[in-house]
C-alpha cells in the first residue's frame, strides 16, 4: 500500500513516517555478486537498525540523505518475481502508485525490512515531535516539487 499524499495535512496523525535519515551506512558484497547493506533510519529522538541487498553497488546511499519509507505489500510481477511484504525505502516519493511495479522496477533483492520494524517505524511516528513531522512533511513536499519539474 502506497502511503496518503502528504501534500494534504488533513489525518497527519495516521501517516506512517515516511521520511527518515540515513546514519551508519555499510556495504559489504555478498557471495551473490551484489551487495549486502546495513544503515540506521534515524527518525526525531529515535532508530531503527535494517539491513537490505542490493544486486547494484548503489552510491546515492550516504550518510545524512533523506530517504522515503512506504510499507508495500506481497505481490507477483507479470514476470513472476515475487516481492514480500516489507518496508521499502526509496530516494525519491514521487513516483505515482499507479506506475510503480515494486516486482518490476524494485527487485525481490529490494531493500525491505519485516513487518516489526514497520511497527518500530509506526511507534517512531507517534512519539515524534510536531516539528519534527512539519519539518520531514515540508521536505517530502519539497523535494516531490522539485521532482516533478
Amino acid at each position: 500500500m502506497w502511503n496518503k499524499d502528504v501534500s494534504n495535512a488533513k489525518g497527519i496523525e495516521n501517516l506512517i513516517p515516511s521520511v527518515f535519515c540515513l546514519e551508519n551506512v555499510q556495504c559489504l558484497p555478498d557471495d551473490k555478486g551484489g551487495f549486502n547493506y546495513r544503515a540506521t533510519l534515524c527518525h526525531d529522538q529515535a532508530c531503527i537498525m535494517v539491513s537490505f541487498n542490493c544486486a547494484e553497488f548503489d552510491s546515492t546511499l550516504e550518510r545524512g540523505q533523506f530517504v522515503f519509507v512506504n510499507w508495500l505489500p506481497t505481490m507477483q510481477s507479470s514476470h513472476g518475481a515475487i516481492q514480500i511484504e516489507g518496508l521499502i525505502a526509496l530516494n525519491s516519493p514521487a513516483i505515482p502508485p499507479l506506475e510503480f511495479d515494486p516486482c518490476w522496477d524494485v527487485p525481490h533483492t529490494s531493500k525491505s525490512v519485516d513487518r516489526h520494524l514497520m511497527n518500530c517505524a509506526r511507534s517512531l511516528w507517534h512519539i515524534s515531535s510536531k516539528e519534527m513531522r512539519r519539518m520531514m512533511l515540508a521536505t517530502i513536499v519539497a523535494q516531490t516539487v522539485r521532482s516533478e519539474r
